[in-house]
């Protein structure tokens, strides 16, 4: 496969230096008041979506494999956000989170963005493959046909 390089990471980066320190502490405040206000649907996104952290942090330049994990784990953990919507705590969120169930259904979704992101390839080569074989077969087939209409004049150096 192809990497690309994550353009917007680099500019993300930039823009973050050139701010103020009272901004980046702003920031940073805003941040933390946020994580504090919903400590629950933080906690199942941390556990969650720990495959999609480290296929950020070991596979950077990978931005195809990086998006098509996320999308699959976070389709996993999904379900769970409403759940911890309808019942908004801490102990539900440890709950949900110490489930060896749900813990699988969350990391198994990644591992199936995972495998189609080995495998999908393949699979479309081999349908070309194939798409592309039976192309050649319907015009060998075509070129017999004329052969058997104009007679033996035809040169059949191409027909197999």
């Amino acid at each position: 496969m192809i990497q690309k390089t994550n353009k917007n990471n680099t500019q993300t980066k930039k823009t973050f230096k050139r701010l103020t320190r009272f901004q980046k502490a702003l920031l940073l405040l805003a941040a933390a008041l946020l994580i504090f206000s919903s400590f629950p649907i933080v906690l199942v996104l941390f556990i969650g979506l720990l495959p999609t952290i480290t296929v950020m942090v070991t596979d950077k330049n990978n931005y195809d494999k990086q998006m098509i994990v996320g999308c699959f784990n976070i389709a996993g953990v999904f379900f769970y956000l409403f759940n911890i919507l309808n019942n908004f705590s801490v102990n539900h969120a440890v709950s949900i989170a110490s489930d060896i169930f749900n813990l699988i259904f969350m990391l198994l979704s990644a591992g199936i963005g995972l495998i189609l992101y080995n495998e999908a390839p393949f699979f479309y080569a081999s349908y070309i493959k194939n798409l592309r074989k039976r192309q050649i077969e319907r015009i060998d087939e075509r070129l017999k046909k004329l052969a058997d209409e104009w007679g033996s004049e035809l040169n059949n150096k191409h027909i197999s």
